[in-house]
Formats: structure tokens, C-alpha cells, sequence
């Protein structure tokens, strides 16, 4: 099974009214399109996106031109958020402002609800045969699916920050549950 990690396109930040809708630059939306055609040569058969608008947005373009692929807007594949700190008072939803203790409080809270979306992606494409899952989320998201791949955990980021950085698209074959293959695709 080949899981393609498309990390969202790039974002306009002036036109945000707040970090969770923020949408893509023109740049972005140049991107998103060709990420389009790119996962029409993949062949995907399922898109798995996270509900923040930069990845819809993202992920828009690949269904129009897929149109009977398989997708799935799920909040598990959100980045961090106020909400997996249980909305913790003195908390602010700017992840950039919160404590040492509050980033690994999140990142066990993303881990865990990442985790549980994987194995219902994973327990799906199985059980329908699919062989080609799309995954559209943030750095965070997509960097937490690589280490886990690679039989590590979120204290990963925590320790050495994220693991998928800029506009990126991976290909990860696994096999049994473990990967057996990581290829960052646009380093070809």
C-alpha cells in the first residue's frame, strides 16, 4: 500500500482571520493544481484531508480531477489546536505562545487522535482493497506519520522539530503496517 503525504500548499497569512483558516497564496493555488495532475499519474484511489481550509483547499483540485476517488475530510489530521489541550485556561490557540509543558501536553493529545484516524485509513483501504491513499494535512500531521512509520513517536518533534518542512509530497510503502519505503518525490 502506497500512502502519498501531500503537505498543503503554500498560505496567504494576511488574509486570515484566524491560524486554523487561513487560505492558500495564488503561489499555493499554482501548486495545488499541479499537485492535482501528479496524484491523477498516482492513480489515487482514496484522499484522506485535514478540515483545516489550507488543506482543503489544497485537496479541492485533486478531487475535481479524481472524481470517483474516495475522500475523507477528517479533524483527526488537524494540527495542533486549543482543543487538545482540553482548552486549558491561559491557554491561547497560537501554538507559538504555549509552554514546554502545554507543546507535549498537544502533541500527546495530536498523537493519540492521529493514531486512531491511521489505523481507520489503514483498517478501510484494506478491507476495500485500495492500494493508493492521498493524505493532505500540515507539517506537524504528516511529520508525526512519518516517525511513526519509522517506529518512533511524537517525542520525535518535540526533541528535533518536524520532519516534513515547505511544500512537500512523500511516498511511503508499507507493508504489514511498517513502512518499507520513504521517498521525499519532488527530490527526484
Amino acid at each position: 500500500m502506497d500512502f502519498y503525504l501531500i503537505r498543503h500548499a503554500e498560505t496567504d497569512k494576511s488574509n486570515a482571520p484566524d491560524p486554523y483558516s487561513v487560505p492558500l497564496s495564488a503561489k499555493g493555488r499554482e501548486q495545488a493544481q499541479s499537485i492535482a495532475q501528479e496524484a491523477q499519474e498516482w492513480d489515487l484511489e482514496m484522499l484522506c484531508v485535514s478540515t483545516m481550509l489550507r488543506s482543503m483547499d489544497t485537496a479541492d483540485p485533486i478531487s475535481e480531477a479524481l472524481p470517483d476517488l474516495v475522500r475523507w475530510d477528517l479533524e483527526e489530521l488537524e494540527d495542533l489546536a486549543l482543543e487538545d489541550l482540553n482548552y486549558e485556561p491561559g491557554a491561547t490557540h497560537l501554538v507559538s505562545t504555549w509552554t514546554d509543558e502545554q507543546l507535549e501536553h498537544g502533541y500527546i493529545s495530536l498523537w493519540t487522535r492521529l493514531m486512531a484516524a491511521y489505523q481507520r485509513i489503514r483498517l478501510y483501504a484494506e478491507t476495500y482493497g485500495l492500494e493508493r491513499i492521498g493524505i493532505v494535512a500540515g507539517d506537524t500531521v504528516l511529520s508525526l506519520l512519518i516517525v511513526n512509520w519509522q517506529g518512533q513517536d511524537w517525542r520525535v518533534l518535540q526533541e528535533d522539530g518536524e520532519v516534513v518542512s515547505g511544500h512537500a509530497v512523500y511516498r511511503v510503502t508499507v507493508a504489514d503496517g511498517e513502512a518499507t519505503a520513504i521517498k521525499r518525490l519532488d527530490d527526484a
